[in-house]
């Protein structure tokens, strides 16, 4: 019977005394946060929590800007920069820096995964998708929408088994770290177009001959802006289990094998202005994988946000009434008259988060090569360009994600992105550890690339997103260690 399949065959299998329920939890020293704060929550002990449902809500206004410029948000999930857990005082990984960075950076692969309802995904111009009402001409205010946070990377986005009994391990803390205000863009109009008179600056075009999009010639965005976070607390869901079977059967296998196994994804993180190579180094029982994101040098200017390629940036007018006044602007796909591949909508990116190919700008067609070099060994075995990188990228990222439906000029100029796989395929979903170990060796990591010399202050940014697993070792006492 066994060997049949699930479609051929009738049963059902039936557990009792399940009950759920989700809790609100209140943070551990403040309800509010700027930039640079840190916020903390502990979860409930000695309790099985869903940690994928762990949540994180609030209230965010952005203010402080000058010169007629008005603050705009970022998806949400982008205000946190860092997620550390720790179990008793012991850090399970320290946290990946730039973690806002990586999840955009999985994004311009990925479709979005975040949040369409709480996550803010899109760039708001004139009028709000949150409330239904017309942009008043102040900064990005809508204090009365609660925003959520719900995915993560990290210890609690990805340790298996997700339904973890805290009553195992010593009490869990959560820290949030939050972004600089860099994240944020600054636009002096509502208007659709370019700057400076219209919202966005446009990606495809230069006024310098930058590596990465330039910002405008003028308009800068005002450093003055700022975020703050208000009403900040926390949900997860809590199962009860009505017998002790489950704990029994834990207590059992702790005795057989001396100890529980939990793995999770952590990630190293290394940033430099590249310029021909770039090198890290790690040491990891299983590096799985790793992501390359390029950003220009004034990837931390707050300006306006950056349309992305193809999509609506200057105008086209039609009559709003029979005799031909008044019109109404509806824009003009960059891509044909009347768009193609999705393009007749507007689509907009923070300069913080656009990730543009190491090339001049007002080049974008020139030829680059990029490759992986890990202690003699090549990763591809050759100089791979952005078509070739794009399609390895294809082959590395998680299944079960859809990927990103993207032109081609999109992904050079706003989604430029690569990720190299070490592991077998699929071996997270099987719990299997079968990334490169290098423990024991000096492992020496470079990124290579044909990039033209360019001046110092002009080179791109690299960020470098290191992939491991590790494994949290739970033994009898509440007595823990972590395998890296």
């Amino acid at each position: 019977m066994s060997t049949l399949s699930p479609e051929l065959l009738y049963f059902s299998s039936r557990m009792s005394g399940f009950s759920t329920n989700t809790f609100k939890l209140e943070t551990n020293n403040q309800s509010s946060a700027v930039a640079g704060q840190i916020v903390s929550v502990d979860l409930p002990s000695n309790s099985i929590v869903n940690l994928r449902t762990f949540s994180m809500f609030f209230n965010a206004v952005v203010s402080g800007t000058a010169g007629g410029e008005k603050g705009r948000l970022p998806p949400v999930k982008d205000l946190i920069e860092r997620v550390e857990v720790s179990m008793g005082g012991i850090v399970l990984s320290q946290g990946t820096n730039f973690t806002n960075v990586l999840c955009e950076a999985k994004k311009a692969l990925y479709k979005d995964y975040g949040s369409s309802v709480l996550g803010h995904p899109e760039y708001i111009r004139a009028k709000s998708y949150n409330t239904g009402g017309f942009f008043d001409g102040d900064n990005e205010n809508d204090d009365a929408t609660l925003f959520c946070v719900n995915e993560w990377e990290g210890f609690i986005g990805t340790a298996d088994p997700m339904l973890f009994d805290t009553s195992l391990v010593p009490n869990i803390k959560v820290r949030l770290y939050m972004a600089a205000n860099s994240v944020l863009s600054v636009s002096k109009s509502t208007t659709l177009g370019k700057q400076n008179n219209g919202f966005a600056d446009a990606s495809g075009t230069a006024t310098t001959d930058l590596v990465g999009p330039p910002p405008p010639a003028t308009a800068v965005g005002s450093p003055a802006a700022i975020y703050t976070l208000t009403n900040i607390h926390f949900t997860i869901e809590c199962i009860n289990l009505a017998d002790m079977t489950y704990e029994n059967l834990l207590a059992a296998q702790i005795q057989q094998q001396g100890e529980l196994e939990v793995p999770y994804k952590a990630y190293y993180t290394f940033t430099d202005t590249h310029q021909d190579s770039s090198k890290f180094s790690v040491a990891a029982s299983s590096m799985d994988r790793v992501w390359l994101a390029w950003r220009g040098a004034n990837y931390a200017v707050r300006s306006p946000p950056v349309t992305v390629p193809g999509y609506k940036i200057q105008g086209g007018f039609v009559a709003d009434a029979s005799a031909g006044s008044p019109t109404v602007d509806v824009g003009v796909p960059q891509y044909d008259i009347g768009g193609v591949l999705g393009t007749n909508e507007e689509k907009y990116k923070g300069r913080y988060f656009t990730f543009s190919q190491p090339v001049a700008h007002s080049s974008p067609n020139t030829r680059w090569t990029c490759q992986l070099q890990l202690n003699g060994a090549y990763m591809p075995q050759f100089p791979a360009q952005a078509e070739e990188l794009y399609q390895i990228s294809k082959h590395s990222v998680e299944a079960g994600r859809p990927l990103k439906e993207q032109t081609l000029n999109q992904y050079k100029l706003a989604n430029c992105v690569q990720c190299f796989r070490l592991n077998m395929p699929n071996s997270e979903f099987s719990r299997t550890l079968s990334g490169i170990d290098t423990r024991a060796t000096n492992l020496s990591g470079i990124i290579s690339t044909t990039l033209s010399a360019t001046p110092e202050g002009n080179r791109p940014n690299l960020s470098i997103f290191v992939e491991c697993s590790e494994v949290l070792n739970i033994a009898p006492g509440r007595s823990i260690s972590v395998t890296v």
